[in-house]
This record gives C-alpha cells, sequence and structure tokens, in this order.
C-alpha cells in the first residue's frame, strides 16, 4: 500500500530530519522548514511513498507508450481518452496497481462505487508497466490492434 494521503504535521516534528541529510540538503531542508513555521502557523503537509524509481517519460518512454495506446483506443473506439484511460486504470487495479487512498485511509471510490487507482505520475516503472499491460487488454477486449513502434 502506497501512503500518498497528504498529513499535515507540526514543522517542529520534521526538524530532526535536516540532520539526517547531508551538506546542502540539509540546509535546504532546515530554511524551508522556518519558512513554514514563519508563514504557515508551524504546520505544513507531507506525502510520504516508499523509494522507487518514477515511470520513465519523454521520448519512447513508458508515459508516452501508455498515452500512444490510450489514444490508439480511443480513436478506435470513439471513446474520449479521459473514459479510455479510467477503463485502463479499473483494469490495472484489478491486476495489482496501486489504489488510491482518501484522507481518512479508505480506498477513493468513483461516483459508481468503483475503486480508483493512484495518478499515473505518481506509479513507478513496474506500476506503469501494469497500466501498459492493462491498456493491451483494454485493446484486446474492444477488439483494436494497438501500433507498436521499435
Amino acid at each position: 500500500m502506497k501512503f500518498l494521503t497528504p498529513v499535515t504535521v507540526p514543522v517542529d516534528a520534521l526538524m530532526p530530519l535536516c540532520s539526517v541529510l547531508r551538506g546542502r540538503q540539509s540546509e535546504q531542508l532546515r530554511l524551508y522548514l522556518e519558512m513554514i513555521r514563519a508563514k504557515h502557523s508551524g504546520f505544513c503537509t507531507i506525502t510520504l511513498d516508499t523509494p522507487h524509481k518514477p515511470r520513465t517519460t519523454g521520448e519512447r518512454s513508458q508515459n508516452r507508450h501508455l498515452n500512444g495506446h490510450v489514444q490508439q483506443i480511443a480513436q478506435e473506439t470513439g471513446n474520449d481518452f479521459e473514459i479510455v484511460k479510467l477503463a485502463v486504470k479499473y483494469k490495472a487495479v484489478g491486476m495489482g496497481y496501486p489504489i488510491k487512498y482518501g484522507p481518512d485511509g479508505q480506498p477513493v471510490k468513483d461516483i459508481f462505487g468503483n475503486v480508483t487507482g493512484i495518478s499515473e505520475a505518481d506509479s513507478s516503472t513496474v506500476e506503469c508497466a501494469i497500466l501498459i499491460e492493462a491498456a493491451h487488454m483494454v485493446a484486446a477486449e474492444a477488439d483494436v490492434y494497438l501500433k507498436e513502434t521499435e
């Protein structure tokens, strides 16, 4: 489970992190926390996640691969890009793609009660690979032949 739900905490609880970090990172964090303390009543919002390699972006990347497939499916089926992307995410959640959780710790559901996946931007290379495989499955179910680039 990913803990991507933002949590509000006192700045003083984060100050010990400055001693864990080294060099410039430590100083930048200390200055940032001091600014938050002065301007935001001593509280900040943080998001925690495990270390992971972010999905690839740019030319010939996972991001392009996924969105290219979604675009092809949308064009072939006459559906909107975002509708197809949601269908891919629904399929991917059933294949192990991380579920999005709300501030109450419960899975976020859409208007129809379907559990939703995390934002693509927060996915790792492994998780993005699940999305790509789900796009392949959605295309097959919709009778769409996907063109893969080399």
